[in-house]
């Protein structure tokens, strides 16, 4: 059964010794006598620690699937095999709310430890290091383990303030996060750098801090939530705010657009420079580039004051010249055209591009 719910898992936490953690590949991990028993997004396992001697299984009042003993005396882990509760980004916080409900009450049930985390538990495949009873093999769903036991209430989870005990309840992710989302929903337009200092204060004051890339999910998840437009004002807000966005990245992406087609056409003058040469240049596709050729031979029928006038006005309407060189020193200032501009002439350009 352990090798089935970690049969997703390249990797897992482990340790020879107590009180020391690493990560390993799950073949070697296995082989050692303390594991990660449940996989990085799920929960497979409720675990009990019993700082006491478990003598007979019969004695317990539910069952579990595991009980791994000490050699030297029978102090125990038990192992209830659970249907998977999803821990991720996408999963129901009722969900991991409830399993670790049943965790904590199956817990209080059993007489074990509450400050037992389960990050690393008693490998029951390590036979060489514990005295392994394997039951059965019948998965429980939490409602049937909350059956035997009571329990706590809601409301007396929002009673609870410090963060320690409501993580030996919680555990610690769901702990952070809901102490963080109750400080931060009072601010105006909190930053996402303020909500991940107040979620690094709440981690901080656990006796086993989660890591910085978990703050930085958490308060993501926050931040994400609490900059969604909530009242009629702030959805009116929030869309005047994403059009003048569209409005100022359409405008940039237009002026970027042009910037280039004016470059192709100063480009286009030097006659030892094929179109594909032009492309790896300004670094676009060579389709762009044949379009901007077409244009440009459109603009050697006409004269006007830079190429962006000549997409503006229709190519200049009805004035005519064919001299390439009046129309490139004329125009020479590719994105704006003023009397001071100096006036460069076409060998001169020719010779730069070379």
């Amino acid at each position: 059964m352990i090798n089935e719910a970690l049969s997703q898992q390249r990797k897992l936490k482990t340790s020879r010794i107590k009180g020391f953690c690493q990560i390993r590949s799950k073949a070697i991990a296995l082989s050692n006598p303390y594991i990660q028993a449940n996989p990085l997004n799920s929960y497979e396992w409720i675990i009990i620690d019993c700082d006491y001697d478990v003598l007979y299984y019969k004695d317990l009042p539910v069952q579990p699937n595991y009980i791994v003993r000490n050699k030297e005396n029978s102090r125990a882990h038990l192992y209830f095999k659970i249907s998977a509760v999803h821990n991720n980004g996408f999963s129901s916080f009722k969900a991991i709310e409830y399993y670790h409900a049943v965790r904590y009450a199956l817990t209080l049930l059993l007489k074990g430890d509450l400050a037992f985390s389960q990050t690393l538990s008693k490998n029951p495949l390590a036979v060489d290091y514990w005295r392994v009873e394997h039951l059965h093999s019948y998965e429980y769903d939490l409602g049937e383990l909350a059956e035997y036991c009571e329990l706590v209430p809601k409301y007396r989870l929002k009673e609870i303030k410090k963060a320690q005990d409501r993580a030996e309840i919680m555990g610690r992710n769901q702990t952070v996060f809901d102490c963080t989302r109750f400080e931060v929903y009072p601010l105006e337009d909190p930053t996402l750098e303020q909500i991940r200092a107040i979620a690094e204060q709440f981690n901080q004051s656990l006796d086993n801090p989660l890591d910085e890339k978990e703050i930085r999910h958490i308060a993501k998840s926050i931040w994400k939530y609490v900059s969604k437009p909530k009242t009629q004002e702030q959805k009116e807000r929030f869309i005047e705010k994403q059009r003048e966005r569209g409005k100022k990245s359409g405008q940039a992406r237009a002026e970027k657009a042009q910037k280039i087609k004016d470059q192709a056409f100063i480009y286009f003058a030097n006659k030892n420079l094929t179109q594909q040469a032009i492309a790896d240049k300004l670094e676009v596709s060579l389709r762009t580039v044949k379009k901007f050729s077409a244009e440009f031979k459109k603009v050697q029928r006409t004269k006007s004051g830079s190429p962006r006038d000549c997409q503006n006005s229709g190519f200049f309407g009805s004035k005519q010249f064919s001299e390439v060189d009046n129309y490139l020193s004329e125009t020479f200032s590719l994105y704006q055209e003023e009397e001071r501009t100096k006036k460069i002439p076409i060998n001169t350009i020719n010779r730069l591009l070379e």
